[in-house]
């Protein structure tokens, strides 16, 4: 419970402060973060609909394009049918049909049951149970590249194949202790070192090197999942949360045990959900199943005897936190007492036999009901009892309590009025009661004044509450910035408002955004114009012709000069480059869209700054300008190239070599349209 320096006017019941309880059957979560539920019946669990997008069942794999996708189709019972062999099926486009791998009159599958299959950029696996093998073939199907024996398939209750991150074949057969692992040719590897738990039914790698399994749950359509690493003795459980941040998901709609549902493309370009049976005909879509609960029926929280310090106090509110989902019931009860040594008194109702009765008389409990801030009408007493029943009608759902608070002792704003709304006991309990409604809602008004600040913090809030934050700041984020990031650039959004628009501001936008440090050139100061009596040298300084920066009577020649009645003429050689910048970024900014580059300088410039781009990383010439780490790659010229358009301009960045026939003594020499080298 809460306690502290000052008068304490609450007590909490929560994960943090502790939920003290006296007793609790049927919950789970009163040690957790998440808040009391109902306990589940298989801790864990996970839907096969909301697992498929990340690991189909083993029977069908995502290809390596978009919309395509390999099925296994079983062998039919039927002994009039032509399918007594499992087929390989494949689906090419987001407008195709199923199509056979391999034709009747060929394929390597003749009396085959194909239980499982894996695709990757290279190569396509299937697991034939009748025969004992693992067939291996590129991804194509065009050509079989092993004949993997695995006898212990024909005994298996499952198996499950998958690649990894390397490209390693993995397969999970039956009770098996381990990962099976081949190379791309077929080859045995050492097996995965991680222990596997029982049942597997679904094996993948992530990019992150990581080997992710699912096992089957104890509800129907249900799974657990698993993960482990190279370095790890046995796989550990996972949530589907951390498997979506490492592996992409797929287009799969739904996978039950014979029909498929994914998303297509129609004539007309409109996307329509088609479901396809184990054998690729297209049939309806199936009938939404029940599915099997998931959660204790009920459950119930007592609390201790929650002491307010005061005697005979006058309990005021409580206010819960808890989500509460259609098809659920939460039951939220209160007493008080002088003592907290007390015995417990009477039974449960016959619908709660099975649960504790508490210290409380079952007739003295007030159940709270009408919302999640409730007056509590209780006689005074130091202690308060809490009493929490959760419900599920159909077990797929549970409440979920949060929080906790009571408020005592009570305190209205009639405190403030005149006694005599106080003389009369009845009066002055209705008067309380209906003022303490306006009270709430001025409290909640104060509570959130208290806590904008903490809204504001890009250092505290979740990751989910930045846009919201940017928004206020006139931000846009980058679908490409992590959370990380972006609680930077919101810090450090009011020193880019102060320097925008000046060097400093736009250097600092990009360290910001791509950790890139430019260097910023302007054009006007550059390059000086030459001038009588002054000192000038060739290459250094630019001949300005007056008469070609503006039309100028008797003296500039038509269609090569513009018409300007702005301006002062004889600054026009100070003005030609002015407000003109160029960008220089290091070689390491070529790992970005430049358009996201150009995007970004674009929007950190003047309105009137013509602002360009430059990409270092290509070399530099002794003599010339450069910048230090934009330029300053050690390369060769590039070798100049005569009557090529991609030539190198001869006298700008190109320098004339000596041939192969000078190397060798004779007269050097160079070809027309060849390029000079060593």
């Amino acid at each position: 419970m809460t306690c502290g320096m000052q008068v304490a006017s609450f007590r909490l019941l929560d994960p943090i402060v502790g939920w003290d309880a006296a007793d609790h059957k049927g919950l789970a979560g009163l040690g957790g973060d998440d808040g009391i539920t109902l306990l589940p019946l298989d801790p864990g669990a996970i839907g096969d609909d909301a697992l498929a997008p990340y690991l189909p069942p083993p029977w069908i794999a995502p290809g390596c394009g978009p919309c395509e996708w390999f099925l296994a189709a079983p062998a039919s019972s039927d002994l009039a049918s032509r399918d007594l062999a499992s087929r390989l099926l494949h689906l090419d486009g987001c407008a195709g049909e199923w199509r056979e791998v391999w034709p009747v009159h060929c394929t390597p599958l003749i009396g085959a049951d194909v239980v499982a299959l894996a695709v990757s950029a290279q190569r396509l696996a299937l697991a034939d149970r009748a025969a004992g093998r693992v067939l291996l073939a590129t991804a194509d199907g065009a050509r079989i590249i092993a004949d993997i024996p695995c006898t212990n398939i024909t005994r298996a209750g499952a198996v499950a194949l998958g690649f990894d991150a390397c490209g390693a074949l993995l397969a999970a057969v039956g009770t098996e202790s381990f990962l099976r692992r081949f190379d791309l040719a077929g080859g045995s590897l050492a097996p995965f070192p991680a222990r596997l738990p029982t049942g597997v039914l679904r094996v993948a790698g992530t990019p992150d090197g990581a080997v992710w399994v699912a096992t089957v749950g104890k509800a129907i359509a249900t799974s657990h999942l698993w993960r482990a690493e190279q370095g790890d003795a046995a796989f550990t459980p996972a949530t589907l949360h951390r498997l979506a941040g490492a592996r992409v998901q797929n287009a799969l709609i739904s996978a039950t045990d014979n029909i498929v549902c994914l998303p297509r493309t129609v004539a007309d370009g409109q996307p329509v959900i088609c479901c396809w049976s184990r054998f690729g005909g297209l049939v309806p879509p199936p009938v939404i199943r029940l599915a099997s609960p998931r959660y204790q029926a009920s459950g119930q929280f007592l609390s201790l005897a929650i002491d307010s310090g005061v005697p005979r106090c006058v309990w005021h509110r409580v206010q819960l936190d808890a989500d509460i989902p259609t098809g659920t019931q939460l039951l939220l009860a209160v007493a008080t007492a002088e003592m907290a040594d007390g015995t417990p008194q009477g039974e449960n109702s016959p619908e709660w036999r099975d649960f504790a009765a508490g210290v409380p008389h079952p007739l003295d409990w007030q159940e709270v009901t009408g919302g999640a801030d409730v007056l509590i009408q209780q006689q005074p007493g130091r202690y308060l009892y809490v009493r929490l029943r959760l419900q599920s009608l159909d077990g797929l759902v549970t409440p979920r309590v949060r929080r906790i608070r009571l408020d005592f002792p009570r305190a209205t704003s009639i405190d403030l009025l005149p006694a005599i709304y106080r003389a009369d006991p009845d009066a002055a309990d209705f008067t309380a009661r209906f003022l303490a409604l306006f009270d709430a809602s001025i409290d909640d008004l104060d509570s959130a004044i208290e806590r904008a600040p903490a809204l504001l913090d890009a250092g505290g809030v979740p990751d989910g509450v930045l846009p919201w934050l940017g928004s206020f700041l006139g931000l846009i984020f980058d679908p490409a910035w992590d959370a990380a990031r972006s609680r930077a650039i919101l810090r450090a959004i009011p020193e880019l408002y102060r320097l925008r628009g000046t060097l400093t501001g736009l250097k600092l936008a990009f360290r910001l955004v791509f950790d890139l440090d430019p260097a910023i050139e302007e054009r006007g100061p550059a390059r000086p114009w030459a001038a009588l009596g002054h000192s000038s040298w060739l290459g250094g300084i630019r001949l300005f012709g007056r008469n070609r920066a503006r039309t100028r009577l008797g003296r500039s020649a038509l269609g090569k000069t513009v018409l300007k009645s702005w301006g002062d003429p004889a600054r026009d050689p100070l003005d030609a480059l002015a407000w003109r910048v160029q960008l220089l970024l290091p070689p390491a900014a070529r790992t970005y869209d430049m358009a996201r580059l150009q995007a970004l300088l674009d929007s950190q410039k003047p309105a009137h700054v013509i602002a360009s781009l430059r990409i270092g990383g290509e070399g530099f010439l002794i003599g010339a300008r450069s910048a230090i780490g934009i330029d300053t790659a050690f390369l060769p010229p590039p070798a100049p190239v005569l009557g090529r358009g991609d030539s190198v301009r001869l006298g700008r960045a190109s320098v004339l070599r000596r041939g192969r026939r000078a190397a060798r003594g004779l007269p050097g020499d160079f070809v027309v349209g060849q390029p000079l080298t060593e």
